[in-house]
């Protein structure tokens, strides 16, 4: 039976290090010295040299830079040192870590990889309670045994697998800075009653690591600096406290999943002209093969230099009611600022929408319309709610685990511990920005594209329709031709299987056509590797 505490973490190694005959300089003492080298003009080897001719003591001299830099509130040395570190854990650690804005990750997918009974992670409190260790084993049991029920009679892994929980052992990479990691403490510290209990483990493990890679004063004179930090989004955290998201959501969203809130515009006549010229190269590549071999990477670069001087000519702001899963996907998008709610409040919600069917749901009696009012608090993937049998297993699954996360609450297991329970269908309000970048080069491109997750690529189609209505009574229709899957922006697929939605801009576009620019793409990557 795998626990919370069987956590397991390997670091990777941190940069920067200086390795010298004399032993080099830690990142703790390149960053500090880097401090002084903004005001005497000197590289940090030199600086080292200089303390040592001096017969300075360089750890003193460390903390005296540190004192009158970072814990003043300087941030610049904790953003420069990075760290790595792999890990196996429960799927939480994805939520919890991931959304940070200044962070890099690869994690173990939910949609590609399997779960079975041994991968259940049990928290600490469930775990020691012999009530709430059966309620919670019989409750995620049965997720499991649903999830490969839906699987075996044709339901695609993107919509089954909403029925999973998070709280099932999962991998991962991951690289922080230091700032990084002291926004995560911070906002640990301040909602630990709300975290899952793994994130204390983590910080813990790492703060004792700061010390072997040497960064321990750094870290801590940055804690303890008087500054805040950049915010990220997290979930974990107190219901009661009123959000954005939530204020927005309650007020612009029906029972729809996403709503544009606003659109400001600073698109000008150049801009235009720049998007008016690039439809050209566009529709010359769409026409012939030889021009989109010879031409695409030039209109890719023509797309780039737009975005780069004119990401400020749109702002666009989404609410949604994303489920968890989806959300997991979207915070990945660091360049979308996000406001979300909390998953408490979220799970609460669907407590209380679900109990109050629950009748319906025990029967096998609901009503299209009492289908589409549990949707807005839980999601139904499509092909199931289409599909009586199918319907019954998930909702009275999902009611169990429902039901699960308030005994076990009863039973006093803390939130953060019941929350492992729940399905990663729950919606959560999400407001979020989009840039004219993350319009027609970043998120929508990427998002609109058919390897996308069904529900996120379903709400950002839905999300752009809304877009090009919007533009279209602000007289900037034109941009609407550029709103488009990843592929338009090219002319080709560059998936190894294509969906064939391409066909819509390259008439003559077949087997053989994707075969010829799948094979021109390795071409030049082989032709760079043998330079």
């Amino acid at each position: 039976m795998l626990s919370t505490k069987d956590f397991k973490i390997n670091f990777l190694g941190i940069n920067p290090v200086l390795t010298d005959e004399n032993g080099g300089l830690d990142p703790e003492s390149i960053c500090a010295l880097g401090a002084l080298l903004t005001f005497k003009g000197k590289s940090a080897e030199n600086l080292k040299k200089e303390a040592e001719e001096k017969g300075q003591d360089m750890t003193k001299k460390v903390k005296t830079i540190l004192k009158n830099s970072s814990l003043k509130g300087h941030a610049s040395m904790a953003t420069t040192p990075v760290f790595s570190f792999s890990y196996e854990a429960s799927k939480m650690i994805d939520s919890a870590l991931t959304g940070m804005v200044f962070s890099s990750s690869l994690m173990a997918s939910g949609r590609r990889t399997d779960s079975t009974y041994e991968d259940i992670v049990y928290p600490t409190t469930i775990a020691k309670n012999k009530e709430a260790l059966e309620i919670y084993k019989e409750a995620s049991e049965k997720i499991l045994d649903t999830f490969h029920e839906l699987l075996e009679v044709g339901i695609e892994k993107d919509q089954a697998s909403k029925i999973l929980q998070y709280g099932v052992y999962g991998t991962g990479i991951i690289s922080y800075s230091i700032e990084s990691f002291n926004t995560l403490k911070r906002e640990y510290d301040r909602e630990k009653a709300w975290m899952p209990e793994e994130i204390g483990f983590f910080i813990e493990a790492i703060e004792t690591e700061f010390k072997k890679m040497g960064v321990d004063s750094l870290f801590k004179s940055r804690s303890l600096a008087p500054r805040t930090t950049y915010p990220y989004p997290n979930i974990f955290k107190n219901p009661k406290t009123v959000n954005l998201a939530r204020e927005i959501a309650q007020e612009k969203l029906n029972s729809t999943e996403s709503e544009i809130v606003s659109i400001n515009s600073l698109a000008t006549k150049s801009l235009k002209e720049k998007m008016d010229s690039l439809r050209k190269d566009l529709e010359a590549i769409y026409a012939d093969k030889e021009t989109m071999i010879k031409n695409w990477a030039t209109a890719i670069d023509k797309r780039a230099e737009i975005a780069r001087d004119y990401q400020n000519a749109l702002d666009i702001k989404m609410i949604s009611r994303l489920s968890w899963r989806v959300w997991g996907e979207r915070k990945r998008h660091r360049t979308m600022p996000m406001t979300v709610d909390s998953m408490y409040y979220a799970t609460e919600q669907a407590c209380s929408v679900w109990q109050d069917l629950s009748k319906n749901i025990s029967n096998n009696t609901l009503s299209e319309e009492q289908i589409k009012n549990l949707d807005t608090t839980l999601n139904i993937p499509t092909k199931i709610a289409n599909d009586q049998t199918n319907l019954k297993k998930y909702t009275q699954t999902v009611l169990k685990s429902l039901d699960a996360y308030k005994k076990l609450i009863s039973l006093g297991v803390p939130e953060h511990d019941a929350i492992f329970v729940i399905p990663r269908a729950v919606r959560i309000y999400v407001l979020q920005d989009v840039n004219f970048y993350n319009l027609i080069a970043g998120y929508f491109p990427l998002r609109l594209c058919t390897t996308a997750d069904e529900q996120l690529r379903r709400v950002t189609r839905d999300e752009a329709v809304k877009i090009n209505h919007k533009l279209k009574t602000m007289d900037l229709d034109w941009l609407n031709w550029h709103i488009e899957p990843k592929c338009f922006n090219t002319g080709f697929c560059p998936e190894k299987n294509s969906c064939w939605i391409i066909k819509k801009a390259v008439k003559n576009y077949d087997e053989q056509f994707h075969e010829d620019m799948k094979n021109n793409l390795e071409e030049k990557f082989e032709k760079e590797l043998n330079k």
